[in-house]
């Protein structure tokens, strides 16, 4: 068993000072958010698999990439926000669940580019640590997203229908702010023991705080029951079974469709969790309602239930 913690527009063209808008090109989709120039007007080689940095928001940021043996206007973009890692075992997170999870296999399996940001090193109260701002104290995070966003197509010309999110813990935390902001570039999003609108002693508001949608957007939401907490069941910070409540509370009430697993393995992902995950991205496209509404979920797994 594999076990690991932690706007309506037109098509963009591209010349050679960055994204430009073709108000000719009449086939970029109805709502699908526009592409923008990188904050910083560089992009990362995404050519080769590997470990890669560039200029984002005026600093460095670093991603590990996988791509299929061929790239071409059917592939599939997955971005995978990893959790809250210590930098003293996984100096390079991105990679550990690059290998962990065989990001390789996947890109090849389903014809996708996978981009697996990393966020910055944090040091809080003596500790050192990775974790993307779930807080929402900055917007470098935001941008890097938007950035990769930019660069792949800039790259490659995916199909930029789906381009869906993935992330555990504190990067499926992390997915939620995506979600909220960013929902018109979205095909889909999973998330594996992450939620919303959390209150933690040692933030000042919310974490993980949920905004309504721009488009509508069906989200898998996995959690691993009453042991799904950090750092662990005698010592909780976050409840992530409780934080996955809240985000389902949320995207029932806004109207989006959501299908809610469970496992009572705790915090971590299982291999159970990360097939339907794959599958679930693998049947969405941005615009168009879920193949899943009106149908078994528990095809997905048996604990899958839609959310209501």
């Amino acid at each position: 068993m594999l076990w690991l913690f932690a706007c309506t527009g037109t098509e963009p063209v591209l010349d050679d000072t960055g994204p430009v808008l073709d108000d000719t090109a009449p086939s970029w989709p109805e709502g699908l958010a526009e592409i923008t120039e990188p904050s910083d007007g560089e992009c990362p080689d995404l050519s080769v698999d590997g470990y890669h940095s560039f200029s984002s928001s005026g600093g460095t940021r670093s991603l590990s990439v996988r791509l299929p043996a061929t790239v071409d206007s059917e592939t599939q973009v997955i971005v995978f926000l990893h959790g809250l890692m210590d930098p003293a075992q996984t100096p390079e997170p991105t990679e550990y669940m690059a290998n962990g999870l065989d990001f390789s296999g996947m890109a090849n399996d389903m014809n996708a580019i996978v981009l697996a940001p990393e966020s910055l090193l944090r040091t809080e109260l003596g500790q050192s640590f990775y974790l993307f701002d779930v807080e929402g104290s900055s917007e470098g995070d935001m941008v890097l997203f938007d950035d990769l966003r930019s660069c792949v197509y800039e790259q490659h010309r995916p199909d930029m229908t789906r381009l869906s999110i993935a992330g555990f813990s504190g990067g499926a935390l992390f997915a939620t702010m995506i979600a909220s902001q960013r929902g018109d570039t979205l095909s889909t999003v999973v998330e594996m023991s992450g939620g919303a609108d959390i209150e933690v002693i040692i933030a000042e508001g919310l974490v993980a705080a949920y905004e309504t949608p721009a488009w509508s957007l069906p989200m898998l939401l996995w959690s691993g029951g009453e042991t799904d907490v950090w750092p662990d069941p005698g010592f909780q910070i976050v409840n992530f079974e409780q934080a996955t409540d809240n985000l389902q509370a949320n995207l029932v009430e806004d109207g989006h469709f959501a299908v809610r697993c469970e496992h009572d393995l705790g915090h971590t992902i299982n291999n159970a969790e990360w097939r339907s995950a794959l599958t679930w991205i693998d049947a969405h496209r941005f615009g168009e309602a879920s193949p899943f509404v009106g149908t078994d979920v528990t095809s997905l797994d048996s604990s899958c239930e839609i959310a209501q």
